[in-house]
C-alpha cells in the first residue's frame, strides 16, 4: 500500500526518512437503533475503567471516478421496422460498489475526465503559484512576447483589470492580495514600464465598454448581452365594459438576458466540459451486505430527467434531423436582497443554473456557474397616482397587490419570448466543447424560491385555504404531518391549475367591474388560493407538457432552519421564561461555553443566545445541533424528556434531509424520521405547551411596538406583552412531508437548495460597491458583462488562469503533523516540571514505541514491557529538541465519496475518535480520546529484536482516554445521544496513540446537568486539563450531529464507509425501517395511528370537499421578522405566528 502518513522533518534534528505503514484511516458506523453500553469494569466511584486495548485498524480507501462506459456491441437493426430502440447498458461497479444504470447510451461522459483532486471538499484560502511561471521567473532572463486580448492596449493593463473584476472577495482581503502579487505583478508578462503614467481605470474600462459595440451582434458570446425592456400591464378601474376596463401602464427598466442566447453560450463555453448530456440512474451494492439500491444524488441522475430525456427520444422528428438530442437542464433562482448595510438600494435578481453541471460545482460561488439573466423591477411610485386617476376608492391596496403579481409573470412573458418557446418545441443546435453539434432542448426542472415569492410563481394567494403550491390540502389539516391519511390525501390532491376559474374571475375584473376581492372573485377562486392573475408559466409551456407546480421545490433554509426550528427554538425560550426566567440566562452560559467544531462546521456562540438576533440560517443550523445538552434539565421532569427527544427527533430530520448522497434505505429512514416528527411535535404541543401561559418575548414586544408606533395613523397599542401560542398549522411544517418525494423526483436538496442562490448574490454586492449607486439593475448588469466578457478571455486560452491549490497535505496521505506551527522543547524538562502529575509518561511511552517498532499494535492489546526492554529503546539526544506539532491534519472520506479533512490543535481540547474492537452486541463502535499533545520523538531500536537499528522518527498522540457511561441507552430510537466520560485517574487513563489510528475529530458538547467533578483528577492544575481548569466535566455527550458525515457514521447509511470495513460486526444494517411500529420515546407510533379526524379527500374541480374555516385569531405575525416579499401577495388569512421568518441568508455557507 502506498504510504498515508507525512511526516515532517523537525528543524535542526536529524531525522530518517520515516517509515511506511500499512496503516489507514478508520470509518465506521454504528447501529440506528437503542444500544446500552456494554458493562464494562468500573472503580469504586462508579466511573467506567479502561483495559489496555489498542483501537481497530482499517482501510483508507480514495474516492475514485466512476467505471469507464463499455464500448457498445454491435447489433444489426431492421430498417422496415420502426422501434424505440433503447441501448440500456450498466457500468461494472467500482471498489465503493458504485456502478451506473443507462438507458440511452452516451456520446460523452465529463466523468472520464475527473481526477481525484475533484472528488475532494478540501480547499486553501490562497491560490498557487503555476510552476511555469515559478519557473520562468527562477530562470530565463526573456519572457516571450504575448499580444494583449482585444482592447487592451498591454497585458499589464490587462492583468490589472482582470484581477480587478474577477476578485472573488473585497480587495483588501489577505487572499485578493495574494492574487494581485502572484497572478499580475510577478506574471512574466507584466512590466510597469507598459503602465502609462495617465493610467485611470475609470478610462480603460469605459474603452473595454466601447469594444463591444464593434463586435459581430450575431457572435455566439454577443447574443447573450444584457437588454432593456418594457413590461406591460393592465390596471383594472372598477367600471363595467364589455370590452374590457383595463388601463396600460408601462413598467421601464427590465433587465434581462435572451434564454436561449444564455444557453448556447453556456453549451459552447470551457466549462461545459463538464456538463453531463445523457442521464442515468446510479446504484450501490453495499459491499459487505452485497444488497442492491438506488442513490439519489443529481439532478441528472433523477427520475424527472431521465423521464424528460426518454419522452424527448421518443418525440418525432419531422425535419428528419439525426443530431443527438440532448437536455439543457434549466434551475431558476429569485430573491430580493439588500446591496447594502445601510440604505435602502435593493435588487431582485433571476439566477438560471444549469443541472447539466454537478452540484459540487454549481454550489460554489467562484465557479461561475450562476448566470444572472434579469434583475426584476419594482412598481414605480408613479402607479400611485396613475390608479387615482381611474379608480375613486380610498383603498386601492388591493389592486396595487394585483399589479404587482400582473408585473412578475409579465415580466417572465418577455423572458419566455418565442425564441425560447421554439427552442423547446424545436430544439436548437449547438456545436458542444467536444466539436460535436446536437440539438438542445431547455427544460425546466425546479425553480427555488423562498414561500412569499412560491405564492407569486404559483399564483396563489400567500397563508390562504390552501396556502401549498403543490397540494390543495386545507391549512386546517396542516398538523398532521406524517400521519398515513396526510401522506394519502397529498397524493389525491395535487395542485392542478384550474385556468376556467382564474379566467371567469378576471372576467369579473376586466368586464363587470368586480373588485380584485369582491364577492364574484372570491366565489371562484378563495377556496381554492387562487388569484385572478393568469399563470404565464402555464399560458407559455402549459400546453408543451411543463407542469409549473412540481418545480416549486422544497426550500431547507427557510422552511426548516429559518421556520420550523427557529419558531421552535423561540417557543422554547417563552417556555423558560414561563416556567423560570433564570434558565434563560443558565442557556446562554451553556451555549457560550460550547466549543466550537471543523471549518465552519459549528461556531462558537455568542453570549445571549435566548434574544434570537442570528439573522443566518447557520445560526440556527448550530443552535440545533448543540441544542440537546443546553436545553437538558432546565424543564420540569415531566417536560424535559418532551423537549430533549423533540429536539433530537428535529436534529436527526435535519440531518437527513439535508444529506448530499441518499439510497432507499436512508429515504426510508428520512420517511419515518418525518412520522416521529409529527407525533412528536404534537405531543410537545399537547403536553408541554398547553401546560404553560407563554408570552411575547422581550425582544418581540419592543418590536411589535416599535412596528406599531411607525404604522400611519396607528397608536402605540398595549405596552404589555401578548400571550404566544404554539401554532402547527403553518405552510413551512406541512412542507416537511414532501421531502422524500422531492429527492427521488429531482436529487438531494442541496442541489436546488436557496442557499445556493444566497450565496450567488455576494458577487452582486461587490459589484454595487464598484457602481456610482445610481440605478443599480443597470449598474449590475453593466458590471456582470463586464466579468462575463473578461472570464471568457482567460478561458480562451490567452492567459493562464491558475486554479486555487489545495492542502499541503496530499489527500493519498492519511495525517500529517505540520512542522509548522510547531515548536522544539525539552521533553525531559517538560516532564520535570509536571513531577506528580498523573499525566506523567515516561515508562508508557517507551512501551507505546517498543510495541510499534516490534510490530505488536495488531494484538489488540496493549503489552506492558520489562525494564530490560525498554532499554533497547533510546531516545536520541536524551529527549532534548522533540518537535511538537501544533497543528494535526487528518484526510478521510465521507459518506458521499469524497475527500474530506479535519484540522485539530493538540492541546487545545480537541477530541479524535478510534474504531473500538470490542464485539460485543450492545459494544459501543467507537473509542474517543482528549489529544493532549503530539510529539515527533527520534529514536534508536538496539537490541536482538529490532528490526531497524537506523535512527526513526515516531510519531505519537499523548490522549486522555474517555469511556462509556454504564448502563446508559443511547440510540435513535430513544431519542439519545451517545454519552461519555473521562476515564478515572488509574493507568488506563493516560496513554499514547498512533495517530493513523484515528478515524477523525469528534465534537464533545458537556453534560451540563451532570455538573462538574473532582472524583476523575486531583483538584488543581494539570498538563491534562486547559488552562484555568480544575476539575472535570463529569461526562460528554458525542455530538452525532456536528456534521454530515458525523451523521452517517453513527446511522450506518455512509455509501463511502462501508467499503472501510472489514466485517459486519462494524455496521447493523437493521435501521427499523419500513413497516411495523418505531419506538419514539415511551410511546409506540405505528403505520396505522390516526388519532384525529381526517376529512375524506376527493378531488375534483367541482366536488371539492375541504375544510373551509378559518381561525382568524392566530396572533400578530413577529415583529422582528422584515420579510418585505410577502407584500407582493394578499392574505385572506392572518397565519403570522409562522415557523420563523423569510429573512435573507446571504451568508449562509455549506456546512453541515
Amino acid at each position: 500500500m502506498p504510504t498515508n502518513t507525512v511526516t515532517p522533518d523537525p528543524p535542526n534534528i536529524p531525522v530518517s526518512p520515516p517509515s511506511i505503514n500499512d496503516s489507514a484511516v478508520a470509518s465506521s458506523s454504528a447501529s440506528a437503533l437503542d444500544v446500552v453500553q456494554e458493562e464494562q469494569p468500573e472503580n469504586q466511584a462508579g466511573r467506567p475503567s479502561r483495559t489496555h486495548r489498542l483501537p481497530l485498524r482499517f482501510r483508507d480507501e480514495l474516492p475514485v471516478p466512476p467505471p469507464a462506459i463499455p464500448a457498445p456491441a454491435s447489433t444489426t437493426v431492421v430498417r422496415r421496422v420502426i422501434l424505440h430502440v433503447f441501448d440500456s447498458f450498466r457500468t461494472s461497479l467500482n471498489q465503493f460498489g458504485i456502478g451506473r444504470e443507462y438507458r440511452h447510451r452516451p456520446s460523452y461522459d465529463p466523468d472520464a475526465f475527473v481526477s481525484v483532486e475533484q472528488l475532494s471538499n478540501i480547499t486553501s484560502d490562497f491560490p498557487s503559484l503555476d510552476e511555469q511561471d515559478l519557473a520562468d521567473h527562477s530562470g530565463s532572463p526573456e519572457v516571450p512576447s504575448q499580444s494583449p486580448p482585444w482592447p487592451w492596449r498591454s497585458m499589464s493593463i490587462w492583468r490589472l483589470m482582470s484581477w480587478k473584476m474577477t476578485s472573488n472577495s473585497g480587495l483588501t482581503s489577505e487572499s485578493q492580495l495574494t492574487r494581485l502579487v502572484r497572478e499580475v505583478l510577478k506574471a512574466k508578462d507584466f512590466s510597469l514600464d507598459d503602465v502609462p503614467d495617465d493610467f485611470n481605470a475609470h478610462t480603460e474600462m469605459t474603452r473595454f465598454d466601447a469594444s463591444e459595440a464593434t463586435l459581430d451582434t450575431n457572435g455566439l458570446f454577443q447574443r447573450d448581452s444584457w437588454r432593456e425592456s418594457v413590461a406591460k400591464i393592465l390596471v383594472p378601474t372598477r367600471e363595467r365594459d364589455t370590452d374590457g376596463n383595463g388601463q396600460l401602464f408601462t413598467v421601464p427598466g427590465f433587465h434581462h438576458q435572451p434564454l436561449v442566447a444564455v444557453i448556447r453560450a453556456a453549451f459552447s463555453e470551457a466549462s461545459s466540459r463538464w456538463f453531463h448530456l445523457t442521464p442515468f440512474k446510479r446504484f450501490w451494492k453495499s459491499p459487505l451486505t452485497g444488497r442492491e439500491q438506488r442513490v439519489y444524488d443529481e439532478l441528472y441522475t433523477s427520475d424527472a430527467w431521465n423521464k424528460a430525456h426518454d419522452e424527448l427520444q421518443k418525440q418525432k422528428r419531422d425535419d428528419g434531423c439525426q443530431l443527438e438530442r440532448v437536455i439543457a437542464g434549466l434551475m431558476f433562482w429569485s430573491d430580493a436582497t439588500h446591496l447594502a448595510q445601510f440604505g435602502n438600494a435593493s435588487a431582485w435578481p433571476v439566477y438560471l443554473f444549469f443541472g447539466n453541471q454537478s452540484k459540487y460545482v454549481r454550489a460554489c460561488p467562484t465557479t461561475n456557474a450562476c448566470h444572472p439573466i434579469a434583475f426584476i423591477p419594482s412598481l414605480p411610485e408613479s402607479i400611485v397616482g396613475f390608479i387615482g386617476k381611474y379608480v375613486k376608492t380610498k383603498s386601492i391596496s388591493d389592486i396595487l397587490t394585483h399589479c404587482k403579481r400582473e408585473l412578475f409573470h409579465a415580466l417572465w412573458r418577455i423572458l419566455l419570448d418565442d425564441e425560447f418557446l421554439d427552442a423547446y418545441r424545436n430544439g436548437i443546435v449547438i456545436k458542444c466543447h467536444d466539436g460535436m453539434s446536437r440539438r438542445v432542448f431547455p427544460r425546466i426542472f425546479t425553480y427555488s424560491a423562498d414561500y412569499p415569492e412560491k405564492v407569486l410563481i404559483a399564483t396563489i394567494r400567500d397563508k390562504g385555504v390552501c396556502p401549498c403550491p403543490r397540494c390543495f390540502l386545507p391549512k386546517s389539516r396542516f398538523d398532521q404531518l406524517g400521519l398515513k391519511a396526510d401522506i394519502s390525501a397529498r397524493i389525491k390532491s395535487v395542485r392542478l391549475y384550474l385556468r376556467d376559474k382564474v379566467f371567469a374571475a378576471r372576467e369579473a375584473l376586466y368586464k363587470l367591474g368586480a373588485p380584485v376581492k369582491g364577492a364574484a372573485a372570491e366565489r371562484l377562486l378563495k377556496a381554492f388560493s387562487l388569484v385572478p392573475t393568469l399563470n404565464t408559466f402555464n399560458e407559455r409551456l402549459g400546453n408543451l407538457g411543463l407542469d409549473f407546480f412540481p418545480m416549486l421545490v422544497v426550500d431547507l433554509l427557510h422552511e426548516f432552519e429559518l421556520g420550523v426550528f427557529k419558531y421552535v427554538f423561540k417557543h422554547l425560550i417563552r417556555l423558560l421564561y414561563a416556567i423560570n426566567h433564570e434558565s434563560v440566562a443558565l442557556l446562554n452560559e451553556r451555549f457560550h461555553s460550547i466549543s466550537s467544531f471543523g471549518k465552519g462546521a459549528i461556531r462558537r456562540f455568542p453570549s445571549n443566545v435566548s434574544d434570537v438576533k442570528q439573522r443566518a440560517a447557520r445560526h440556527f443550523e448550530d443552535v440545533l445541533q448543540c441544542a440537546i445538552p443546553a436545553f437538558e434539565g432546565l424543564f420540569p421532569d415531566s417536560h424535559d424528556e418532551v423537549v430533549r427527544i423533540l429536539l433530537f427527533r428535529l436534529a436527526e430530520w435535519h440531518a437527513l434531509a439535508k444529506l448530499r448522497i441518499h439510497t432507499d434505505d436512508s429515504l426510508d429512514l428520512l420517511s419515518r424520521a418525518t412520522r416521529c416528527l409529527g407525533q412528536q411535535l404534537r405531543k410537545f404541543r399537547d403536553s408541554t405547551c398547553s401546560a404553560f401561559r407563554t408570552m411575547e418575548l422581550p425582544r418581540e414586544i419592543a418590536a411589535r411596538q416599535k412596528k406599531s408606533s411607525n404604522s400611519a395613523g396607528a397608536g402605540t397599542g398595549p405596552s404589555g406583552a401578548r400571550p404566544k401560542a404554539f401554532n402547527m398549522q403553518t405552510y413551512k411544517l406541512h412542507a416537511l412531508g414532501d421531502y422524500v418525494s422531492s429527492i427521488k423526483m429531482f436529487g438531494t436538496t442541496d442541489s436546488y437548495t436557496t442557499q445556493i442562490g444566497e450565496l450567488a448574490h455576494r458577487l452582486l454586492k461587490r459589484f454595487y460597491q464598484s457602481t456610482n449607486k445610481q440605478d443599480p439593475p443597470k449598474q449590475l448588469a453593466k458590471q456582470e458583462r463586464r466579468r462575463t466578457r473578461i472570464r471568457r478571455l482567460q478561458e480562451s486560452g490567452n492567459t493562464k488562469d491558475n486554479q486555487p491549490a489545495g492542502s499541503s497535505l496530499p489527500l493519498e496521505a492519511h495525517h500529517c503533523l505540520s512542522s509548522y506551527p510547531g515548536i522544539i522543547i525539552n521533553l525531559a524538562c517538560f516532564l520535570e516540571e509536571h513531577r506528580g502529575d498523573p499525566a506523567n509518561f515516561i515508562p508508557k511511552i517507551k512501551d507505546h514505541i517498543l510495541s510499534r517498532l516490534l510490530g505488536l499494535e495488531y494484538d489488540g492489546d496493549e503489552r506492558d514491557f520489562t525494564d530490560v526492554e525498554r532499554n533497547d529503546v533510546r531516545f536520541i539526544n536524551n529527549l532534548n529538541g522533540v518537535f511538537q506539532p501544533k497543528r494535526f491534519q487528518i484526510n478521510y472520506t465521507t459518506y458521499d465519496v469524497r475527500r474530506d479533512q479535519d484540522t485539530l490543535k493538540p492541546g487545545n481540547g480537541s477530541t479524535v475518535m478510534m474504531l473500538s474492537r470490542e464485539s460485543s452486541t450492545n459494544a459501543h463502535p467507537f473509542w474517543y480520546a482528549r489529544v493532549l499533545g503530539a510529539f515527533c520523538i527520534n529514536v534508536l531500536h538496539v537490541g536482538p529484536n529490532a528490526h531497524n537499528c537506523s535512527p526513526q522518527c515516531m510519531e505519537v498522540l499523548w490522549v486522555r482516554w474517555f469511556g462509556v457511561v454504564p448502563q446508559y441507552r443511547w440510540g435513535f430510537r430513544e431519542g439519545r445521544l451517545p454519552k461519555i466520560g473521562f476515564v478515572p485517574d488509574s493507568p488506563a487513563a493516560f496513554g499514547f496513540l498512533d495517530p493513523s489510528l484515528v478515524i477523525r475529530a469528534c465534537h464533545l458538547i458537556p453534560a451540563f446537568a451532570d455538573h462538574r467533578t473532582n472524583d476523575l483528577l486531583r483538584h488543581g492544575p494539570s498538563a491534562a486539563r486547559l488552562p484555568g481548569e480544575v476539575d472535570d466535566w463529569a461526562s460528554f455527550y458525542v455530538n452525532i450531529f456536528a456534521d454530515r458525515d458525523m451523521f452517517c457514521r453513527f446511522a450506518g447509511i455512509g455509501v463511502g464507509h462501508q467499503v472501510q470495513y472489514d466485517s459486519l460486526n462494524i455496521i447493523q444494517p437493521d435501521h427499523a425501517v419500513g413497516g411495523g411500529s418505531t419506538d419514539v420515546g415511551h410511546e409506540v407510533v405505528s403505520d396505522d395511528e390516526d388519532p384525529e379526524a381526517h376529512a375524506n379527500v376527493d378531488f375534483g374541480e367541482e366536488s371539492w370537499q375541504c375544510d373551509r374555516d378559518v381561525d382568524d385569531d392566530v396572533s400578530e405575525d413577529d415583529a422582528d421578522e422584515d420579510e418585505d416579499i410577502s407584500d407582493d401577495c394578499d392574505s385572506d388569512v392572518d397565519d403570522s405566528d409562522d415557523f420563523g421568518s423569510d429573512s435573507e441568508d446571504e451568508g449562509s455557507a455549506f456546512k453541515f
